[in-house]
């Protein structure tokens, strides 16, 4: 995709840039040729929509930038300190208790306006090169955006019913 290896970047920018790349590559401009073209533009394809999507999502660029770094994102929760996983759980009982999409929506809302903080402080964290604070600040997000999803397959199944 040609962009410096930060966390901070343009999304219109890296959407113009992806559109530039698969102009010249994607599968339809290669139906009159080759089975070898055709592939080589399907996988090329694959891969511009991979980093594409991987740069445009907050947690996915991080996890990227970290992986550069030669980090992970930790699997267990030592990263987190208790005071959050409580709050945690305390969020995870208010979805199970709402029972009214109005009610889901304004807890969404409030972990959405909390991600928002969250990269900020990512981007910061990425910019001094504090990967410890980044990595912390990453999986507190996990847990935001496990809510968040939780949240709207309880929509769904409201609206279904």
């Amino acid at each position: 995709m040609d962009f410096p290896q930060t966390f901070a970047l343009e999304a219109s920018m890296l959407t113009k840039r992806f559109r530039q790349l698969q102009s010249l590559v994607h599968p339809d401009k290669f139906t009159n040729k080759t089975s070898r073209e055709q592939s080589n533009s399907a996988d090329w394809s694959s891969l511009i929509n991979k980093a594409y999507k991987t740069l445009l999502v907050p947690i996915e660029r991080g996890q990227y930038l970290l992986k550069l770094n030669g980090r992970e994102i930790p699997q267990d929760n030592s990263a987190l300190n208790k005071e959050f996983l409580m709050e945690m759980m305390e969020r995870n009982e208010e979805v199970d208790e709402a029972t009214t999409k109005q009610e889901l929506e304004a807890i969404h809302e409030s972990l959405t306006q909390e991600l928002d903080e969250k990269v900020k402080f990512l981007s910061k964290h990425f910019a001094d090169n504090n990967l410890d604070e980044a990595t912390g600040v990453m999986v507190e997000m996990k847990y935001l955006l496990s809510i968040q999803k939780t949240i709207k397959n309880k929509l769904q199944s409201l609206m279904g019913s």
